[in-house]
């Protein structure tokens, strides 16, 4: 197994693609820390981890206050022994409005769970990574940070950091042998994208339409790239953005 023997943190895992990342991480025999904002959501992700024979533990945190993410790195540490790999999967997209129309507060919030909660999340589990000298550590950005998006003024910027902040820390703490790489998903159909399609707020035709694969992604596409990305099969990548989008970004046609 490709991860047989690590310890993950993954935020944001109580459900969509944070969940497919850790029973992804599960099946190739990592035990799984499982961080979401509410609990009864972790443990739901911590028993199917425990049903395929890993450790797991649940942990209730909001990735924006540090006295949370402090708590919550030192309790991964402490029951599991360490913390060789962190997903930064927690993540908000408030709103889709006119600039103009946005909310101040919805934008503050969205940046401080997408880019302070993930640079809080990294700093202190590079406190140990950095001792160890060893470390996976995997960014969950979007390609709404790599290009230009009406009406995502907090979403996509947030995102557009965390490839950037991805791209610092990998050049900092390559010298301690950690990885940080950072994954661009696409749209993915996950019970948010079919509850928004129901809605008719999105088209999926057209979604589909655009995208030079022809069909939206899946959770567990987005787990496979996170499993390579925190396998030695990796080791020689840092500081990368890997676009999981079917050609989304790479199509210049509309």
């Amino acid at each position: 197994m490709k991860l047989s023997g690590r310890v993950a943190l993954v935020t944001g895992a109580g459900k969509g693609i944070g969940q497919a990342i850790a029973l992804a991480f599960a099946k190739e025999g990592a035990d799984i820390a499982v961080n979401a904002a509410h609990l009864s959501s972790a443990e739901g992700t911590t028993e199917i981890v425990r049903q395929l024979g890993r450790r797991a533990i649940a942990i209730e945190a909001d990735v924006a206050e540090v006295d949370q993410v402090e708590g919550m790195v030192n309790r991964v540490i402490s029951e599991l022994g360490g913390i060789h790999i962190l997903v930064n999967n927690a993540g908000v997209n408030l709103e889709v409005v006119p600039t103009v129309e946005q909310s101040v507060e919805k934008w503050d919030r969205t940046m401080n769970i997408n880019l302070r909660g993930t640079y809080l999340c990294c700093r202190q589990a590079g406190k140990w990574m950095v001792a160890y000298k060893v470390g996976k550590i995997i960014n969950i950005a979007s390609m709404f940070g790599m290009s230009g998006f009406p009406m995502r003024t907090a979403y996509a910027p947030s995102k557009a950091a965390v490839i950037n902040l991805t791209q610092d820390l990998a050049v900092e703490w390559a010298k301690y042998n950690i990885n940080v790489n950072c994954i661009a998903p696409g749209y993915v159909m996950t019970d948010l994208l079919r509850a928004l399609i129901k809605q008719g707020k999105l088209d999926l035709e057209a979604l589909q339409r655009r995208t030079p694969l022809g069909r939206l992604g899946t959770p567990e596409e987005i787990g496979n790239a996170a499993v390579f990305l925190a396998s030695d099969e990796a080791n020689y990548i840092t500081g990368a953005t890997l676009a999981v989008d079917g050609g989304w970004s790479a199509y210049g046609y509309i």
